[in-house]
């Protein structure tokens, strides 16, 4: 019996999948029963450090301590449902396993789909928004109606106080379970739905030890939101959506008496510390020839929670506004959005918050050679610390203690490609500056500017297969008043021997080879004065074989000068193997 028992659970196992594609069920004869697909790898991974050579721990000889592993992925398929596994043994681990170890089936016929096992469905952003479920459920969609429904296990309980703690309590501490509904009517373009979800935890899934030695106790929650969309002549488009959550911190706790209208529709009995918060938004947008407009507002209450959604930023209000237009036909772009934001939305934080946020870009791409893009980003945030007095008679100065920032960055980008039959020019330049300045005469010190640059020259061969790169960069920041710099080039080359993989003899053994070499030096300063250098290079072959095999081959050397009170010098050496099967 234990060894049935046995099979069955492997069985399962390896069955346990994180969530399978919707199975059609009216192409199910068309699907073969049986299919089987994916790979094999195998490696060999050697390491040596030449840091200190009058270390013996760390002058060890190359390959002394080599790190092996062979890995298998396959896929097998029943009926269309695909079921990956994967399977790893290695010097340092040897580990069985298929993903999350989670299994989920939706067969759908027709207008009719199913939700069986592990599910991760999203109703509204302010309900049920990605949370899994392990249960069951369905989904209707005859016609512009549409109607979903889910019932089951949010989380099991957690009954290990070392997990708890190791988590830093981001995790829920109870057995949770619920159930969420959806129902709406419409098309992709104009809708209206409305969605409902209630949770509470198990209070006797955890023993009374765990929860006497922390501060949590079980809760509960139920969610109703509105989410609609109304589009206008194709060109006009309003959405719209909200929520209200009424959350019990503690079921367990004091019954609380209200004379509220809000009790009535309440599922859990009112306590203390419940809470009723709301969580809204709303957008415009304007669709015209060659461009278009939007607005948008936000709105999130302190303290709103949903147990079907992961995390959300509350105690916010947002308003901003984006435009996008293209000019002498499409050629030059134009795009622009300007934002503001505020928290401390119920006056009971300790700080007020304001955050301007604005970015323009123009794109000017006048033919397939030549273009340019230019940005330019401004961000501010200024913080006003509330004090608190309990003297009435004393003179509350709100910007006593403040913080006022200005993040200021600019970048521009062009590119210009050359091509040609038997040569290709490309040729590109990336360069950011950024400026963070602080308002406060207090920590005028503290302010912040980074520039960086890069400019990128390749030659391409397309004939004979054969290309070039190369890199030049440049970092630069000061903050405190140091300055710190890093100057440097990189240089690639690749090569490939052999027809591709189309024209290739599939008698022959070896189809093709891939030769490659990068390398790179930079150097490094501190207030002017050399601190160190990098030196990398990295040679490596690929061989693509007969029957889908491949076999690569890699040394990466990289050697680091510190110029400091240590002044070592840094060396490693690492080679690397894999094999690798398709099926």
């Amino acid at each position: 019996m234990q060894r049935k028992l046995f099979i069955l659970s492997l069985i399962i196992h390896l069955a346990g999948i994180a969530f399978l594609q919707a199975q059609d069920l009216q192409n199910l004869k068309n699907s073969k029963p049986f299919t089987l697909h994916g790979n094999i790898s195998a490696g060999l991974n050697a390491y040596s450090n030449f840091t200190n050579p009058k270390d013996s721990a760390n002058n060890t000889s190359f390959g002394s301590n080599p790190a092996y592993f062979l890995q298998a992925n396959p896929v097998v398929s029943i009926y269309g449902y695909n079921i990956p596994i994967n399977l790893l043994i290695a010097s340092q681990n040897k580990s069985f396993n298929t993903p999350f170890n989670r299994f989920g089936l939706s067969p759908q016929y027709k207008w009719i789909k199913l939700h069986l096992g592990w599910q991760s469905l999203n109703f509204s952003q302010f309900t049920l928004s990605g949370q899994q479920m392990l249960g069951a459920g369905f989904e209707l969609t005859p016609g512009k109606f549409r109607a979903a429904f889910m019932y089951g296990r949010f989380n099991n309980a957690v009954t290990d106080i070392s997990q708890y703690n190791n988590l830093n309590n981001n995790i829920p501490l109870y057995k949770r379970s619920g159930f969420a509904a959806k129902i709406g009517y419409g098309s992709v373009a104009s809708f209206i739905e409305f969605s409902y979800l209630q949770a509470r935890d198990d209070s006797n899934s955890v023993p009374k030890s765990i929860i006497d030695s922390i501060p949590v106790r079980p809760a509960a929650n139920q969610v109703a939101g509105l989410n609609s969309q109304l589009t206008i002549l194709k060109s006009l488009v309003i959405k719209a959506e909200m929520a209200a959550s009424y959350y019990v911190g503690n079921v367990s706790g004091d019954s609380l008496q209200t004379g509220n209208s809000w009790a009535k529709l309440a599922a859990f009995t009112p306590r203390a510390g419940s809470r009723i918060s709301f969580a809204g938004q709303a957008g415009l947008s304007y669709q015209f020839h060659a461009g278009n407009i939007n607005l948008q507002y936000r709105r999130v209450d302190p303290n709103y929670q949903s147990m079907g959604a992961f995390y959300m930023q509350t105690d916010i209000e947002q308003y901003s506004i984006g435009f996008n237009y293209g000019f002498l036909k499409n050629k030059l772009h134009l795009q622009s959005n300007i934002g503001w934001q505020k928290n401390n939305l119920a006056h009971i934080a300790v700080n007020n918050s304001r955050r301007t946020i604005g970015n323009i870009g123009l794109n000017y791409s006048p033919s397939s050679a030549f273009g340019i893009d230019v940005n330019y980003s401004n961000y501010g945030i200024s913080q006003q610390i509330i004090p608190v007095y309990t003297d009435p008679t004393a003179i509350v100065r709100y910007d006593s203690v403040r913080i006022s920032e200005v993040n200021q960055s600019i970048s521009v980008s062009p590119h210009v490609f050359i091509n040609g039959d038997n040569i290709q020019h490309s040729i590109s330049l990336q360069a950011d500056f950024q400026l963070l300045h602080n308002n406060n005469p207090a920590q005028s010190d503290e302010d912040f500017t980074s520039s960086m640059s890069s400019l990128i020259y390749s030659l391409i061969f397309p004939k004979a297969k054969f290309n070039i790169s190369n890199t030049l960069n440049y970092f630069n920041t000061i903050l405190t008043g140091n300055v710190s710099a890093t100057l440097g080039y990189n240089l690639g080359i690749s090569k490939t021997l052999g027809a591709d993989a189309k024209s290739a003899d599939r008698k022959k053994l070896i189809r093709s080879v891939s030769l490659s070499l990068y390398g790179g030096y930079f150097s490094n300063s501190l207030n002017h004065t050399s601190s160190g250098s990098t030196i990398s290079l990295n040679p490596a072959v690929s061989f693509s074989l007969r029957g889908k095999h491949t076999l690569q081959l890699n040394l990466n050397y990289t050697s680091m000068k510190n110029n400091g009170n240590t002044n070592i010098n840094h060396q490693q050496l690492m080679f690397s193997t894999r094999y690798n099967v398709t099926f």
